[in-house]
């Protein structure tokens, strides 16, 4: 009776048709789920995974990913995320974790987890499926933030102290009748002008930051720019008896000529700060051979190892912590530049080693790109 039944042509055609369209649905699933960027696990009651997708096993390594059902506790060893896990299935309702972090071979990264539990027809839970989000970018960019206040906070006091220290220094003399000593007013002074250029230079970040600022971009000769810089900043060559030499490649450039102003400056006066005295600084405009425009800035100091390189343009990074203060700085000086860069749609990058010195280069598109 069976097999007369199913011998029919017009059921065999639709349990044919059907079977297709399940496998259709299965494909679409398992394309979509490989499409994601994010990792995928799923997990049976017994903690061995029901399925997960290729950035899961990036996540884990592929020597967690054993052959057979691995355990869960054997791909992911912390607690939180196991709990994660074991939560939704026993009370059967989602579980969130705002970051979490995951070591990895050569690095640490951070992701936000949402469990669901997985649940047949009948509301009874056989497992759950957990989405792993990377937020390792979020994460660092908080950790910036937070440095950055603490940084700026060190960075005010020690002006501050210095002020307040020999303010109350002359006020008892002068209150003893005591004619004030002169190095008390130029330490104060001194200390005024460093708290004033770091307000400036932190109120500039921070309208760049903002975007309130617009960027007026036009074609500016690199020959007379280079000359009215250098000529601006020759009491600083003078003090060192440094010298600086132009070379002129790229006889224009598009930029701003506010903010490329301030590129230079920061440039030649970190140029200036790092090289020794009788120092020979290069400055030099360039064509990339593609129509960009490449500012090179190369000082003859003590040049910066390469583990800083990455770090150099972080707003009050220093690499030299003691001697950068020493100078006068007020470690924005790069920040800005760096900024300055990007708002053009450009970029700025340090080549340099130790005892040889360091070039930036600055790269200016040749053509003004949108938004700016």
């Amino acid at each position: 009776m069976l097999k007369r039944l199913f011998g029919k042509p017009e059921i065999r055609k639709e349990s044919e048709e059907t079977i297709e369209e399940l496998r259709a649905q299965r494909d679409e699933l398992s394309t979509l789920v490989a499409g994601i960027t994010d990792a995928i696990l799923a997990i049976d009651l017994e903690g061995a995974p029901l399925f997960y997708n290729s950035q899961f096993a990036v996540l884990v390594g592929p020597d967690r990913l054993n052959q057979g059902r691995s355990k869960l506790l054997e791909m992911i060893r912390d607690p939180d995320i196991v709990h994660a896990y074991r939560f939704s299935i026993e009370e059967g309702k989602i579980f969130q974790l705002k970051a979490v972090a995951v070591s990895q071979k050569d690095r640490r990264k951070y992701y936000s987890l949402s469990v669901s539990p997985l649940k047949r027809p009948d509301r009874s839970v056989y497992g759950a499926v957990g989405i792993f989000h990377d937020v390792t970018e979020l994460k660092l960019a908080e950790q910036m933030r937070i440095d950055f206040v603490a940084n700026v906070s060190h960075e005010l006091r020690t002006p501050l102290t210095a002020i307040k220290g020999y303010t109350d220094t002359l006020i008892a003399d002068l209150g003893a009748g005591l004619p004030p000593e002169p190095t008390f007013l130029d330490i104060i002074s001194r200390n005024v002008d460093r708290l004033m250029l770091l307000i400036r230079d932190l109120l500039d970040l921070s309208t760049m930051d903002s975007g309130i600022d617009h960027l007026i971009k036009e074609k500016i000769s690199t020959e007379e720019l280079s000359a009215r810089m250098v000529a601006q900043m020759q009491s600083t060559f003078t003090e060192k008896n440094q010298s600086v030499e132009v070379a002129i490649g790229a006889s224009f450039v598009l930029a701003d000529l506010k903010r490329i102003e301030q590129v230079l400056v920061n440039l030649l006066d970190n140029a200036s700060k790092y090289s020794p005295a009788g120092g020979v600084i290069h400055l030099g405009w360039e064509s990339d051979g593609q129509g960009d425009v490449l500012l090179r800035i190369e000082d003859t100091g003590p040049g910066i190892s390469a583990e800083h390189h990455d770090r150099l343009f972080e707003r009050f990074y220093r690499v030299d912590k003691g001697r950068s203060r020493d100078t006068g700085g007020t470690g924005l000086g790069l920040a800005i530049v760096k900024h300055i860069m990007q708002r053009h749609g450009g970029a700025v990058w340090v080549q340099s080693e130790p005892s040889r010195g360091a070039r930036f280069t600055c790269q200016f598109p040749n053509e003004i790109p949108t938004g700016a």
